[in-house]
């Protein structure tokens, strides 16, 4: 099969079915086709067609194709933990702590950077903190005020 042939059969099988690991598309694509691909060539091809392991849930990662609405897409998901997974947060100088929810940090996280605000100097998340570094005080204030669409107070 063709390397154009191939993509196009990963990207269909990304775009239709829940993938939570590379041999999963392997497995697919040889229960299907009888072919059977090396994960060194299927990792290149998520690579070259965009498709990343993203965060579904709190613990679980699925493989999806990022395209031009990954800022879009990630503000709506971000939105929704906003809502339901922050538990405190707090401006000190130039950066940002966020309290989550125990197995969250890292998936709002992700998202936060989605966001690719160029006022971000960098983030960093462990289990359920969040710290995101600015410029200074008045950045970060700044960047609070687009994550979280409203002042800090």
């Amino acid at each position: 099969m063709k390397k154009s042939k191939r993509q196009d059969l990963v990207t269909m099988i990304v775009k239709q079915n829940h993938i939570y690991k590379k041999a999963d598309i392997i497995d697919y694509i040889y229960d299907h086709f009888g072919i059977r691909y090396s994960m060194t060539t299927i990792a290149r091809d998520l690579r070259e067609l965009n498709i990343f392991r993203l965060p579904a849930s709190a613990n679980q990662f699925e493989y999806k194709i990022l395209n031009n609405q990954s800022q879009i897409d990630a503000k709506l998901k971000l939105d929704d933990y906003l809502e339901t997974e922050i538990i405190s947060t707090i401006i000190k100088e130039s950066y940002i702590l966020i309290k989550t929810s125990p197995g969250f940090a890292q998936s709002i996280n992700y998202y936060i950077d989605q966001l690719q605000l160029k006022e971000i100097v960098g983030t960093i998340s462990g289990n359920d903190t969040i710290m995101i570094l600015a410029h200074s005080q008045a950045v970060a204030e700044y960047v609070y005020y687009k994550i979280f669409n409203h002042n800090y107070s």
